[in-house]
């Protein structure tokens, strides 16, 4: 299942991804990864999208950014995540750049307190 979350919802607060620090939209999967499509920081320059990543690397999310501006290919650079590409089909008609992190070896879980409960595999 695939279930999309906006900034100004309780989902999208439960994970740190609240109205009051973004803009913004993303998906999470049921195999905990996470699809951010659409992030503006309402405080440039305070650290607030990156202490946003490593929340959600702490909590086990597979995060792929999808075609990042500039900006945010230099942030993601720190944590290490590289440039793919993927079919993506319920948004764009061909292959897009998404970037993520290598594939660890060990199994992916993730959990986020959201209206539908807890989500981990």
């Amino acid at each position: 299942m695939i279930k999309r979350i906006d900034t100004g919802t309780l989902e999208g607060d439960a994970i740190g991804f609240s109205d009051s620090l973004f803009s913004g939209w993303l998906e999470i999967y049921d195999d905990c990864r996470l699809y951010l499509y659409y992030i503006i920081s309402r405080y440039k320059d305070q650290g607030n999208t990156q202490i946003l990543i490593r929340r959600w690397l702490r909590e086990g999310y597979d995060i792929r950014i999808v075609m990042p501006c500039p900006i945010m290919r230099h942030i993601i650079g720190k944590f290490g995540f590289e440039k793919a590409t993927e079919y993506l089909p319920a948004h764009y008609n061909e292959e897009i750049d998404v970037w993520r992190r290598p594939s660890p070896l060990e199994t992916i879980t993730c959990s986020a307190n959201t209206s539908s409960g807890v989500h981990s595999r």
